[in-house]
């Protein structure tokens, strides 16, 4: 048995970056508990043969491939990273499963349920490691924060708030605008307010959710939700396309009975701080301390190095992120776009 990963990228684009610099600085032993030498960069493939060379030269990638079928059919390949926008998420995770090859596919793995019920269904049967890649699972601040929580610092968690709203101009080319590309805010923002909440409410079931929308050329613009969890948990969140926060950071408070913590730029958390009230009241706090832990690379590479040693140790499921997670996650962002009427030309 291999005692390395080849990894290969599907689609140099803007997050591919990210993770190819994660995957150089896991290679140089960024992180202390994990050998270097478990992750090879092997091959990236774009549809541009010359955007494919130049991200390899960049990034130290062996070979180069001018389509996604030529890395497909790479026998060398032993897992990729699935990075085209979410829309093509379907079709490159189902022709990179059926060639055999493990997958870490960019968030949301599939833009409905039954697209993700595909996905799952074909790795279990060909015994195929796949997870999608919700980062914010592996972030360790994250789990200072859980352990903080667990003292019972900030007594029994209430509630949940977060923003994550961003200014893009509109642009009929931008895919976020795109009806046929799966555009708005919802899978590509409100994806992590709604996961965040999940993490904290230990993934309690959903309850009862209800939720505001303004719609935009057929694409959810700005949206405000109300989530409430059977252990009683309620988060309230929004998430925009079109609105800046004015903290100019995508903040979040966790709310609980004896104080609160929070975080600005939650979806990435590297610093929490963490306040018990003064009074019954709740008008003032004492901060009792500041969670730091910044990334070792830039975040990325602990869903990588996540998914390298569950590759290698012959796993076909994340027990941190699994199966079960990404299904309550993508049965929520369903609700919400049936309750919008929101659907996707090809749901039509």
């Amino acid at each position: 048995m291999k005692d390395y990963i080849n990894w290969a990228i599907l689609a140099p684009g803007r997050i591919a970056n990210s993770m190819a610099t994660a995957m150089n600085g896991v290679k140089n032993n960024a992180l202390k508990n994990m050998d270097g030498n478990k992750i090879r960069l092997y091959a990236v493939a774009s549809r541009n043969l010359q955007r494919a060379q130049d991200f390899a030269k960049k990034y130290n990638f062996q070979k180069a491939y001018g389509s996604y079928e030529e890395l497909f059919s790479d026998p060398e390949v032993d897992a990729i990273y699935i990075a085209n926008p979410h829309a093509f998420h379907h079709e490159s995770v189902m022709q990179a499963l059926k060639a055999g090859k493990h997958i870490l596919c960019e968030k949301p793995a599939g833009c409905s349920r039954q697209q993700l019920d595909d996905m799952t269904k074909l790795a279990r049967e060909k015994k195929l490691f796949f997870m999608e890649a919700m980062w914010t699972a592996f972030n360790p601040c994250v789990a200072e924060i859980k352990k903080e929580i667990a003292k019972g610092t900030i007594g029994e968690i209430k509630n949940i708030d977060s923003r994550f709203n961003n200014r893009n101009p509109y642009d009929p080319n931008d895919r976020n605008y795109a009806p046929e590309l799966a555009g708005g805010a919802l899978l590509d923002l409100g994806i992590y307010n709604i996961y965040f909440a999940m993490m904290f409410a230990d993934f309690s079931p959903v309850k009862e959710h209800s939720s505001s929308v303004r719609m935009f050329k057929g694409i959810d613009a700005w949206n405000s939700v109300n989530l409430t969890f059977e252990n009683g948990i309620v988060t309230s969140f929004q998430s925009a396309m079109d609105l800046p926060n004015p903290e100019k950071s995508h903040p979040a408070t966790i709310y609980g009975s004896k104080g609160y913590i929070t975080m600005e730029n939650f979806f990435m958390v590297q610093k929490a701080l963490v306040y018990a009230y003064k009074n019954i009241w709740g008008g003032e706090a004492d901060l009792v301390c500041e969670i730091n832990k910044p990334f070792a690379v830039n975040g990325y590479e602990y869903e990588l190095a996540h998914a390298t040693e569950c590759i290698l140790s012959g796993k076909t499921e994340s027990d941190i992120h699994s199966f079960k997670k990404s299904e309550a996650l993508i049965d929520v962002m369903d609700s919400l776009r049936t309750d919008w009427d929101m659907r996707y030309p090809w749901e039509a």
